[in-house]
C-alpha cells in the first residue's frame, strides 16, 4: 500500500497537482513516523489504514477550525485534502449494507453483546464503515 502511495505521489508531481502532492507527502511522512515509533521497516496495511484515519480526523478538525475562523482559503484547501484522503480508504458501506452485515453477525453469534459485535465488525470489515453509524446500528439490532 505504501508503494501505491509513492506511485500516486509521483503521478501527482508529474501532473503538478499541488494539493495531492502535499496531502500524499504529509501522509507518507505520518506513515514513516509511525514506522519509527513502532520500530518496523514497513507498516502492515492495517497500520497504514490507522494512519489514514488519523489524518482524516485531523483534516476534519482543520475544516472546523477554518469554518470558525471564517477562512475560506484554508477551508477549500482542507476539503480538497480530505477528499484525497477519503479516496485512499477502502470502499465504505452504506447504512443498509452495514445493517445487513450486523444482522448476519447477530445470527452467527446470538449471545453477542455490543462490545463483541463491534469487535467482530472491526475484524471483518475494518475501515469499511463509519464507527458512529455502526454503533447506532448495532444498538438497534441488539435491542
Amino acid at each position: 500500500m505504501k508503494d501505491r502511495l509513492k506511485i500516486s505521489l509521483k503521478e501527482a508531481m508529474k501532473a503538478k497537482d499541488s494539493a495531492k502532492m502535499d496531502t500524499l507527502r504529509g501522509l507518507l511522512s505520518a506513515i514513516q513516523y509511525e514506522e519509527i515509533q513502532a520500530g518496523v521497516n514497513d507498516l502492515d496495511p492495517a497500520g497504514i489504514l490507522t494512519v489514514i484515519k488519523r489524518e482524516l480526523k485531523k483534516k476534519n478538525e482543520e475544516i472546523e477550525f477554518a469554518k470558525q475562523a471564517n477562512r475560506a482559503d484554508s477551508l477549500d484547501k482542507a476539503k480538497k485534502e480530505l477528499a484525497i484522503l477519503e479516496s485512499l480508504l477502502p470502499k465504505q458501506m452504506d447504512a443498509s449494507q452495514l445493517e445487513v452485515e450486523v444482522k448476519n453477525l447477530k445470527v452467527a453469534n446470538p449471545a453477542a453483546n455490543m462490545g463483541v459485535m463491534m469487535k467482530l465488525l472491526k475484524e471483518k470489515f475494518d475501515g469499511q464503515y463509519d464507527g458512529k453509524l455502526a454503533s447506532e446500528i448495532v444498538k438497534k439490532v441488539l435491542s
